[in-house]
């Protein structure tokens, strides 16, 4: 097969993957256009991790293992990834005329302007569709209900196949395998399509840069975040009138609550501010009250063999400028893969308890009690 360039590919305006955002902001998309697109190492890792899993894919049915390349950053955890991948694709196929389609571009013009987007993985048979999004993240896990995001490649799968084949059931399917979660959503046809109709003065008013601006958790991958003034305003009525709502000066539990549930989107302003800050200083423009100035630097060897040799010929001991250590059980298993260390090392492996943090009702960990591992200490 080619080897995949997931990089390289056209992204529309209102595409899929940011529909969250532009159906809860409308005019987000068009602003954001003004802002380049700047990759991060996890948006790097994403692409390189999606590009194996291709590859993997690719192989359906047979026990093919591709190798890892460190040129092009494709690791063992990636590969192992992808394999995972492949297999569940294969065991969301349970007829033998499915139709197994990866990669594969869709239509969802006649409700979004210009929309389109990528499909994973599309599987046709019976009466059924199957659209299946590969995550490699591990933030949190992504919930297939609902998900616009989803709703709007299995709308383009539909528009593209629904008139060859006849498809009355839709299912969405989201894969994390670094969370070892899976999130699948069931739906019929007619009511994919009844949301799309939902959706479609949304889109026509995004794709205008129309409709009015919305703060929330969409602000997150929204490069004009830094520069918009609705979460500026949110953000500052909140912290300027939240003082106002108590008639003690003691906060009460509900209104604890009240901030925590503000904490990121405030924590999110404040960062995007002070980055947009820095780039337009850098531009030469001037932000009243403030400078630009240089960060704590930090230093490199030139040449390390070098180093170790004029050590050497100072006789020092090699234990006072070398140091040698086993990679962590995270990194091995980065390294040679989950699979290899579990089947070699799991007995070896010594898992501490996090630090009790806090989060919200919906997440899927047990609730932290502290009797029963402060009982641990006794046992």
């Amino acid at each position: 097969m080619a080897e995949p360039n997931h990089k390289s590919r056209a992204h529309a305006l209102l595409s899929a993957s940011s529909a969250h955002r532009w159906l809860n902001c409308p005019p987000s998309a068009v602003a954001a256009e003004a802002y380049a697109n700047e990759d991060t190492e996890y948006t790097l890792e994403g692409t390189r991790a999606h590009e194996v899993a291709e590859i993997c894919a690719s192989f359906l049915g047979k026990d093919v293992k591709p190798q890892p390349d460190p040129a092009k950053g494709y690791d063992q955890e990636m590969i192992d990834c992808g394999l995972a991948w492949r297999d569940y694709i294969q065991e969301q196929t349970k007829t033998a005329d499915a139709v197994i389609l990866l990669e594969q571009r869709v239509d969802f013009s006649p409700w979004v302007p210009n929309g389109f987007g990528t499909c994973d993985a599309i599987i046709l048979q019976d009466d059924t569709l199957i659209v299946a999004d590969y995550k490699y993240g591990v933030g949190v896990p992504v919930s297939a209900i609902d998900n616009p995001q989803a709703r709007l490649y299995a709308l383009g799968a539909l528009n593209d196949y629904g008139f060859v084949y006849d498809i009355e059931k839709v299912e969405t399917h989201i894969f994390q395998p670094r969370l070892n979660s899976i999130s699948v959503d069931k739906l019929t046809a007619d009511e994919l399509y009844a949301w799309a109709e939902t959706i479609k003065p949304i889109a026509q008013n995004a794709a205008k840069g129309k409709g009015e601006y919305s703060a929330g958790s969409w602000c997150k991958f929204c490069p004009h975040a830094g520069s918009c003034r609705k979460l500026t305003e949110t953000c500052q009525q909140y912290v300027s009138t939240h003082g106002l709502r108590v008639a003690v000066p003691v906060l009460a539990p509900h209104e604890v609550a009240d901030v925590l549930a503000m904490e990121p989107l405030i924590t999110l302003w404040l960062k995007r501010v002070r980055s947009q800050a820095l780039d337009t200083m850098l531009d030469g423009k001037n932000i009243p009250g403030y400078k630009v100035v240089e960060g704590r630097g930090s230093r490199d060897w030139t040449d390390e063999i070098r180093v170790a040799e004029r050590l050497r010929a100072a006789d020092f001991a090699s234990e006072a400028y070398l140091k040698t250590e086993l990679l962590s059980p995270a990194a091995l298993e980065k390294s040679i893969g989950k699979k290899r260390v579990s089947e070699l090392l799991v007995d070896l492996i010594d898992k501490k308890a996090g630090a009790p943090t806090i989060a919200p009702e919906t997440d899927k960990r047990e609730p932290y009690n502290r009797l029963a591992e402060a009982q641990k200490d006794f046992i």
